[in-house]
Formats: structure tokens, C-alpha cells, sequence
């Protein structure tokens, strides 16, 4: 059977009083108590232009299911990042930006995985320099 688990520790001085989050999850299937057991494998992607691509499609998961989905910029740069959000494409009207990743920056979201293409996940540079994405969704 297997068995992915997330970790999380975030600490923080920002607030009067210091804050420590740690955190963990076991990835289940819906409705089970069985773990994710898919993967679209680890994927590195070098980007070189302002042009947005997809990185998941609806065609990737299976609609209604649990699905999670791990984003990384793997650069070091302060100013230059990646759009991530939901749609057809990051240049049309139809695109729900989740937000930023800079360089070091990565997320781990659910993905729900339906029949229509405006839940497919895109990336867009915000440069036309070289930057590097890693990617991964974990689906059953």
C-alpha cells in the first residue's frame, strides 16, 4: 500500500510572539483511509520565454478524486518568478492566478480535476531569462 506524506515547518518572529508550525499529512485516496498511489513522475522544465504552458491537464487526474499537486522554482532570483493559476491560458481573461513563485518558492495544493479545461494548472515566466520549474502531481 502506498503511503506519501507531506511535511511543513514554518517559524516566524514577526509577531509579538514567536510562532512554530509543524505540520504534517498523509496523502489518502477520497473517501479512504488508502494512500495516493499515482504520480505524473518528477518533471523539470527549462523555461525561456514569457509564454505561458501548461503543466497539468484535466486529461492528468481523474475527475471528483483526490489529487495534490507540487509546484518549485528552483532559480535563486529575488524579482524574476513564475505565475501559477488555474484556466485556459495566464494571458486570457479566463485564468484565476493562484499566484507567485520566486526563485526558492515552491507549493503544494489540492487539484480538482474536472471534465472542463478551466481547471487545467499553467505556468507563465516572468522573464525570457532562463528559469527552471519543478513539478509533480500525486493522484489515484
Amino acid at each position: 500500500m502506498a503511503t506519501t506524506t507531506a511535511n511543513i515547518s514554518v517559524s516566524s518572529n514577526i509577531l509579538r510572539y514567536p510562532i512554530s508550525i509543524n505540520n504534517s499529512m498523509i496523502m489518502k485516496k477520497a473517501g479512504s483511509c488508502h494512500g495516493l498511489d499515482e504520480t505524473s513522475g518528477l518533471n523539470s522544465t527549462k523555461v525561456e520565454s514569457v509564454t505561458a504552458f501548461k503543466l497539468f491537464g484535466n486529461a492528468d487526474a481523474t475527475a471528483g478524486k483526490a489529487s495534490k499537486v507540487y509546484i518549485r522554482n528552483t532559480g535563486a532570483s529575488t524579482t524574476d518568478f513564475f505565475y501559477v493559476g488555474y484556466g485556459e491560458d495566464l494571458g486570457a481573461a479566463t485564468i484565476e492566478t493562484i499566484g507567485r513563485l520566486y526563485g526558492g518558492n515552491w507549493m503544494l495544493i489540492p487539484w480538482d480535476a474536472v471534465a472542463a479545461t478551466t481547471h487545467d494548472i499553467y505556468a507563465k515566466s516572468s522573464t525570457a531569462e532562463p528559469m527552471h520549474i519543478e513539478y509533480m502531481a500525486f493522484i489515484e
